[in-house]
């Protein structure tokens, strides 16, 4: 009996054992599993939007009204040229007939923007103000509407803006003469925003007469 009962509990112990051996080994084997696992690196992309607006035509008086059908050639100023060091938008009585400004948007980030641009402006008592898109490769000898005065607000529908990209536009403002007596005085303001296409937040940039 008594070597019946130390066979009985050495078994128990040889199983125990067993057992222990192989939780130990099915540890050992995930642990070492994890340790070989491959790890997933990468990068996020980002956007980093900015935006300037600067004037390039060198009236600095009150503007006076302008017809819409001479406009360009308004613009080229009285030496006929639409050099902005000389006289851009300055007729030949000295009177500043419009004001030309250059938009320039960029993204300084990785990923792509996909942007809608606009321009409102706050015209006040400048009832007859409007403004036009020009064409940028022509400023510079030729200026040329990008279409007739805009009766909404949108510089671009949709502009993708790649990583370190950058856009200019050009657009010019004036008072449209109506051919009767106008009253259009005072100042306004402009505002200029490129905002996500889809909606959402953007850069804004504000110009005054």
């Amino acid at each position: 009996m008594e070597n019946n009962g130390k066979g009985i509990f050495y078994g128990v112990i040889g199983v125990a054992t067993l057992i222990v051996a192989i939780i130990g080994a099915t540890f050992a084997y995930f642990t070492a599993t994890a340790n070989d696992t491959s790890t997933i690196q990468g990068s996020a992309a980002t956007v980093d939007l900015g935006l300037s607006v600067t004037k390039i035509s060198n009236g600095n008086k009150g503007l006076v009204p302008q017809k819409e059908a001479t406009l360009s050639s308004a613009m080229k100023g009285k030496d006929n040229t639409a050099n902005s060091g000389n006289d851009m938008c300055i007729d030949g009585n000295d009177n500043t007939v419009c004001q030309v400004y250059k938009i320039t948007v960029t993204n300084s980030g990785s990923g792509d923007a996909k942007l809608k641009g606009t321009l409102d402006l706050s015209k006040g008592s400048v009832a007859n103000l409007k403004w036009a898109l020009v064409d940028g490769e022509t400023l510079e000898s030729a200026p040329a509407l990008d279409g007739s005065a805009k009766l909404d607000n949108v510089i671009v529908e949709s502009l993708t803006l790649s990583g370190s990209g950058t856009q200019d536009y050009y657009v010019i403002v004036w008072i449209d003469e109506t051919g009767e007596a106008q009253g259009d005085t005072g100042e306004f303001t402009g505002t200029v925003s490129f905002n996500n296409a889809g909606g959402g937040e953007g850069v804004t940039s504000t110009f005054v007469s």
